[in-house]
Formats: structure tokens, sequence, C-alpha cells
């Protein structure tokens, strides 16, 4: 179960993180979201943030199962307070505040990991202006021993845990932005939840936030950076045994805050996706398959992106991009399955936004979203409601695939249930010339409150398929995708016309061995069943002397 979670969440093995998510599946809440939520169907449907006390300038969220009881908690980082809260998740993705534990001085980032080797997860947090690392240690119930502290860089801003020197044990990884330090602290694990400091490495000017990952394939976890005022991105190769080489540094956007690295393009390895603070984009670099990038595109956000968080928001077993901004809004990207991303749709959660996390805190087998909010000093909960009451799966019916069909058509598909019987199901219809449904060969009749549709158009191969979409937006494509061909009786040669050239072609098909009509049944002029030449004189009667037009009700 866990290396399924995993890979759902990160697109790559167990390897990449220490993280352990537990999922429980619980029956989805029925009834606690009635109002209409984002009405664009190329949205996700997530309910209204659900807002939780937290501690004064919350600013960092992890989630992990922290009781083992099965459900995913959380951890939420309070800068001004000093402390870190711990909320229980209830098994509904509903929390409670449990416990606060106070950390070092601005603790500004924390993750979860078993770090001491007892099997449950323990924290480790960076405290900004305390310039240290605090450990808590879990006692296995989600309640934490007092923090040890170990002294790090100028303005920790970023720790991250891994097995870095594969000892079987988990590292730190901490990048700290400010000088004198401007570089990432590699602290090695003694195997029992003690550290030591390992080496210091420089990166760029201002090293915002690091993420570990395998990123050229040799099973060694190497560091992705990103500098906040050098305004680029750093990536350190492992040597395998838990020490480092810069390898490369890629230019970025503006003020570059958050990194994230996953297969964004499904061609299993591992590519980035960094967010630009004051460019308001986020910066996809793609990997090249030997952990060299190159970048790839850039895509608006709201306004002032802070992290980002890559994950399967829609359940298109694709990665999408979440991304918290200090404007007060999650803009969510779509992954067109490729790569590429779909215009943000923005969802509105607290004031000014620190880190963010996606999990499946409902136990509905899809992500929710977790923001830390630094001026609200909450932390915001949108549930993802895709599996909530999504449409039941439908089929095509008619024309039947690969059939071939008169000029105009009567296309039908079944009735898809919505499991809530108050919601109003719509269906879009895409036609394509072509079996990807590119943008320029495609159209698409939308909003369709009907399962039919008469369609009238040029002649030759159509693909079609429907989507079907309800009133929160949670959306089914049809089980399937057909084909048919649209074809004009006595058109033989297929151009779209009935001419003394159809003629040629018809005989040359019956009596000299010529290709085959296009389709066959285009020269049943007649509409006797059966292409001879009869069908041959009754279009030269047609066509030179008067004669009745051929039969449009051909087969």
């Amino acid at each position: 179960m866990t290396e399924k979670v995993l890979l759902f969440v990160f697109g790559k093995k167990l390897s990449i993180l220490p993280i352990v998510f537990l999922i429980l599946l619980v029956t989805p809440l029925n009834s606690l979201y009635s109002q209409t939520l984002q009405p664009n169907p190329d949205s996700i449907p997530f309910a209204p943030a659900v807002n939780y006390k937290a501690g004064d300038g919350s600013c960092a969220v992890f989630s992990a199962d922290l009781d083992k009881d099965n459900d995913l908690d959380l951890a939420v980082t309070n800068q001004f307070s000093h402390t870190v809260s711990i909320f229980k998740n209830k098994g509904d993705g509903t929390f409670y505040l449990d416990s606060n534990y106070t950390a070092g001085n601005t603790p500004v980032s924390v993750f979860c990991a078993d770090l001491n080797g007892d099997s449950d997860l323990d924290m480790a947090v960076a405290n900004f202006y305390g310039d240290s690392v605090s450990i808590f240690i879990n006692n296995g119930d989600g309640t934490f021993r007092n923090k040890v502290d170990y002294p790090a860089g100028h303005n920790p801003n970023s720790i991250f845990c891994a097995d870095l020197d594969k000892d079987s044990d988990y590292d730190l990884a901490v990048a700290n932005v400010h000088l004198p330090s401007r570089n990432v602290s590699i602290f090695k694990n003694n195997g029992d939840g003690i550290f030591e400091l390992d080496t210091n490495y420089i990166a760029g000017d201002g090293p915002h936030t690091v993420f570990c990952a395998d990123l050229n394939g040799d099973l060694s976890l190497d560091l992705a950076v990103a500098n906040h005022y050098s305004k680029n991105l750093s990536i350190f190769i492992n040597e395998g045994d838990g020490k480092f080489r810069l390898d490369s540094t890629y230019s970025a956007g503006d003020h570059p805050s958050g990194v994230f690295c996953a297969d964004l393009d499904g061609d299993s390895d591992l590519d980035i996706a960094l967010t630009n603070l004051v460019s308001n984009t986020v910066s996809i670099f793609k990997n090249t398959g030997d952990g060299t990038f190159y970048l790839d595109s850039n895509y608006s956000t709201a306004t002032n992106p802070h992290a980002v968080f890559c994950g399967d928001l829609d359940g298109d077993f694709d990665l999408d991009l979440a991304i918290s901004t200090y404007s007060g809004y999650v803009s969510i990207l779509r992954n067109n399955g490729d790569g590429t991303f779909q215009p943000k749709v923005d969802y509105q959660a607290g004031d000014w936004h620190g880190s963010l996390f996606c999990a499946d805190f409902d136990g509905d087998e899809d992500l929710d979203i977790a923001v830390a909010n630094n001026n609200s000093d909450n932390v915001s909960i949108l549930l993802n409601l895709s599996n909530y009451a999504r449409p039941d799966s439908f089929s095509l019916i008619s024309p039947t695939d690969n059939d071939s069909i008169k000029t105009s058509v009567t296309l039908t598909w079944q009735t898809s249930i919505d499991p809530d019987p108050n919601d109003t199901v719509r269906y879009d219809l895409f036609l394509s010339r072509s079996i990807v449904f590119n943008p320029d060969s495609t159209v698409v009749y939308d909003s369709l409150l009907d399962t039919t549709l008469t369609f009238t158009d040029s002649l030759k191969l159509w693909h079609w398929k429907v989507k079907v979409y309800d009133t929160w937006g949670a959306e089914r494509w049809s089980d399937s995708t057909w084909s048919f061909y649209v074809y004009l009786c006595g058109d033989c040669n297929g151009d779209g016309l009935i001419t003394v050239a159809d003629v040629v072609y018809a005989i040359n098909y019956l009596f000299k061995g010529g290709p085959v009509l296009k389709p066959l049944m285009s020269g049943d002029v007649n509409c006797d069943g059966k292409v001879t030449v009869a069908d041959v004189v009754y279009t030269i009667n047609y066509l030179f002397k008067g004669g009745p037009k051929p039969c449009q009700n051909c087969p």
C-alpha cells in the first residue's frame, strides 16, 4: 500500500521520499457540502476551505500518519509563536488540535520521517532565526519528546529527510538562505536519530528550498535547490555515498521559492517544477534522462507563488501542480498527460500561504490539500470531491465503432447517473479528425443535457467521445472512443462529389480489379443492398439524363 501511494503522489518508486503514507478507506462525506462549487467543468471540485486555528504565523505543513491509526495527521510550524502544532485526523478529513511543541526560534519548515528506526514518524524542523534544526522523536502514539537542537547555517529555510548515503537511515538536507552561509548543509544520521553535520555545499545566492530525489537514475538521491536571489536552480549530483558535486545551474524566473521533483511527462525520469515568487510563474524543467535539464515552459499562477506540490489531483494518472501563493489562492494546473499544463484555476484558502501538502485526508482515494496560512494563523483543508459524487461510467451507443454512415448521423450514448439525485449532469461531445483529439482538429458540442446529437458535417473519418460532468464539476469520460466514416451515396472515390470520376471508379472496381469503393456501399446508389452494373447505369442516368438522385437511404 505504501509504495502505491508514493507512486500516486510523486510518480516515482518508494526510494524517492522517506515518507510513509497509510490510507484508510472510509466512507466519504455524503452531506457536508451541498452548495455549488467551481462551475467551470475544467476545474477540479474542491470543497470550500475549512480552517483550523494554529499558532502565530503558521507557515509550513506536512502530512503523515503520526499516531499509527491509518489516517493522515498534520504537523504545522508557527514561526512567531515558535511552536509546532500537531493536528490529529478524526478519520474523515476533519482535524482537531492535539498538541503544541516548542521548537527553536522561528520554525519555518517541517518534514516527517522515521529518524530513529523504530517505525514511528518523527519530525525535523528548520528554525530560521535560531540557525538550528530541531529533532522531535515520536513516542509511538503521535506525541513527541522535547526537541534536540543541532546548529545549522545562517537562516535555515527548508529541510528534507532522505537516505542520502544509502545506509538505510534518513539524513537531513538543509537550505540556509542568507549570508554568511548561503549553502546546503548535509547532516548524517548515526542510525538512531542522532545527527552530525557532514558537509556544507555552496549553492546559488539565497538557497531557499531543497528537494532530494534521484535525478540521474543511478539510485542515489540528488539535490535540487531553488536559489532565491541568483534566480536560478542548482543541481547537486550524489556521488553514491552522500557526497555531492554541483553539476549544473539553470536560469529561472524572478526569485525562485519552491521546488518539487516528479515525473511530469511520464517518461520515467524526474522533472522539476519551480515557483518564481516575483514573476508569478511556475517553471517546468524537463529531464533529458541523465539528470540534465532544459526549461520547457513557464505557466502563470496567482500572485506571488510560494510553494509547489505535484500530485494526481484529478485521478487521470498524471501529476498535476498545486501552488500556494501569498495572494491567498491555491493555483491548480492540470497536466495534459505530457508534462504540459492547462491554465491555472484558483481556489481560495487562508491569508498569505506558506507551504502546502497534498494527501488523501478523508480516505476517498483522491488527493486533498492542506495549506498553512501565515497571516491568518491557521491551516486550510480543501477536500477533493472528485470521488464524492462522480457521475457513473457510461458507454457510446451509435453509430457503432468503425461504422460507415450517410451524411447526417445521430450520435447517441448512455445516460450517466450521478450518485447525488439533486445534481444536474451535462455532456460535452468531442468530434475529431485525429484520434489524439488535437485542438486544431476537434469540434466540441458542450453543455448538452440530452444523450443524443444529430451531426451533419463534412465527409471522411471522424473519431468521437463524450465527457459527463455534474454541478460540482466532477467528471467522467465515456468508456470508449469510437470512429465512424461519413460518406455520400454515389461518391465512390470519396472526394465529396458525385461526378463522372465516380462512374469510372465504380467501373474499374467492378470490371478491372480496381480499388475498393470508399466505402464499398457508397456505390449502392439504387439501394438494393449490393454494388452492381445497375448502380453504374443509375449514376449515368442521374449525371447525363436527368434521372433520379442517388438514394439517400443507402445502408
